[in-house]
């Protein structure tokens, strides 16, 4: 046997030695990408969660930029609302609702947020932004000052947010350096499309592959298919090019 990864190749052993690694290898990688595969075949297809996702990219797309984060942190908490009675069990003492209404630990979406972090029970940045977006919501609730409200959503969008949407266009899909041609609002909307979609994504099916002891980030987005991931991607891919940039479906 002679075919090693460069790394066992490089290493200073005998062959049999090199063999012996390599086959421990491929034993083990064999052995995830089964356990990955059950784990995604694990999850019922979530078929209602794909069409909240097509009902919050229509209202993204058309309501005016300071209401756009009150409907997204809206979605959000709905979406780690379900997450969180999925995947908590309903014997907790004082049971599961106790946890998510009224003043429970999870009532809120700065608490669901902040116990997903602890956790590791979705992506990090992910959370991340949502908090973002959930400061925003809080400011256009609370404060009248509209000059001041533009100011801070303008820093969020030029200064805090991700610029998800420079590695988007591949040439094929969305053109190259199509974010160019976006203005600012156009840029939150673009984000805002593709943060619902991975929050979509993530809600159904990270915990359920954590539990199976594997890494949810490398089995999402890595070379195991996730039929539900192409379908998210798609509805994105169109919402993108028909709602913001103006291309016909």
């Amino acid at each position: 046997m002679s075919d090693w990864d460069p790394d066992i190749a490089g290493m200073q052993l005998s062959e049999p030695e090199k063999n012996g690694l390599q086959v421990y290898r491929n034993y083990t990688r064999a052995f995830e990408e089964d356990k990955a595969k059950r784990a995604i075949a694990s999850v019922k297809h979530p078929a209602k969660a794909l069409a909240d996702l097509t009902a919050i990219f229509e209202l993204l797309l058309r309501e005016e930029p300071k209401v756009l984060p009150v409907v997204f942190c809206a979605f959000a908490d709905d979406q780690l609302k379900e997450m969180y009675r999925r995947e908590i069990p309903q014997s907790v003492p004082g049971g599961r609702s106790e946890l998510l209404n009224g003043l429970g630990p999870l009532a809120r979406l700065s608490q669901k947020v902040q116990i997903a972090y602890a956790f590791n029970w979705l992506s990090e940045d992910l959370l991340v932004e949502i908090d973002l977006l959930r400061k925003i919501r809080n400011d256009i609730s609370h404060k009248w000052d509209l000059k001041l409200l533009r100011d801070k959503l303008t820093q969020l969008i030029d200064t805090k947010q991700h610029p998800i949407e420079r590695y988007l266009g591949d040439g094929v899909r969305l053109p190259e350096n199509f974010q160019d041609l976006l203005d600012p609002i156009q840029k939150f909307r673009v984000r805002l499309l593709w943060l619902a979609s991975r929050l979509t994504y993530e809600t159904n099916y990270w915990v359920p592959v954590l539990k199976h002891q594997l890494l949810p980030a490398k089995v999402l987005y890595g070379k195991t298919p996730v039929p539900f991931l192409q379908e998210i991607s798609a509805a994105c891919l169109k919402a993108t090019r028909t709602g913001v940039l103006g291309y016909e479906s």
